[in-house]
């Protein structure tokens, strides 16, 4: 059975460009927004965790407790048996425990950390080959092979990041100037296309050329000129 060879996005012997500079440092703004936005609701969710783990260890040292003192003293004429409260007791337990075991908040919280992690390797990856000289750099269509790949794998926890993070992101680094928010967040960017760079520098001299009343400015820089004023 042959092996299926997968081919590179890129064409080989790809070059560094003005144009993959500005992409990658967008993504690297991305990168940094998820980072922060993984930290947030991991913040949020470890609490929610925590909460949740005290509250059923107590319920069951309150239990303890109770059965300790039915079985040493003997209760009479009380307003709620004994029995009532250690059934209420059983029954809050049993309720936290499942609510703790649907909601899940430990393993998200976990997901959130990793996740956090995974985003804030990507930027300094992306900020490493972005300091450097194109001559210093790693090939380019390595490079982007790879990351990508970081990218695509880290992305899967995007989705469950709560729209109220989404939104204070936005309100955090929406106002960076040249800052690029994710799409997630609610920003909306139009695609950008390559554009080669095809304009030259006009010298003001040679453009005048062909006015031969043309006269130098004195209140101009040396080689500026202007068409002579008409009697």
């Amino acid at each position: 059975m042959s092996e299926t060879k997968e081919e590179p996005d890129t064409a080989p012997g790809l070059k560094w460009t003005p144009q993959i500079d500005r992409m990658l440092a967008n993504w690297c703004d991305q990168a940094k927004s998820f980072e922060w936005m993984n930290t947030e609701a991991y913040s949020r969710y470890s609490v929610r965790s925590t909460a949740m783990s005290i509250a059923v260890n107590v319920s069951i040292a309150l239990s303890g407790v109770a059965n300790l003192i039915v079985g040493s003293a003997q209760l009479t004429n009380t307003v709620v048996p004994p029995s009532t409260i250690l059934g209420c007791i059983s029954i809050s337990i049993s309720i936290i425990s499942m609510l703790e075991d649907k909601f899940d908040w430990i393993t998200m919280a976990n997901n959130f950390k990793q996740a956090s992690v995974q985003w804030s390797n990507v930027s300094r990856k992306l900020e490493e080959q972005l300091a450097v000289p194109p001559g210093g750099r790693k090939d380019c269509s390595t490079f982007l092979k790879y990351i990508k790949q970081d990218i695509t794998t880290v992305s899967a926890t995007n989705y469950m990041i709560p729209k109220d993070i989404r939104t204070k992101c936005m309100d955090k680094f929406g106002k960076i100037p040249d800052f690029d928010v994710p799409d997630i967040c609610g920003q909306v960017e139009h695609t950008t296309v390559y554009v080669e760079s095809t304009s030259t520098l006009q010298v003001p001299l040679l453009s005048n050329t062909n006015n031969n009343n043309a006269v130098p400015d004195t209140n101009l820089p040396p080689g500026v000129v202007h068409p002579a004023k008409s009697a």
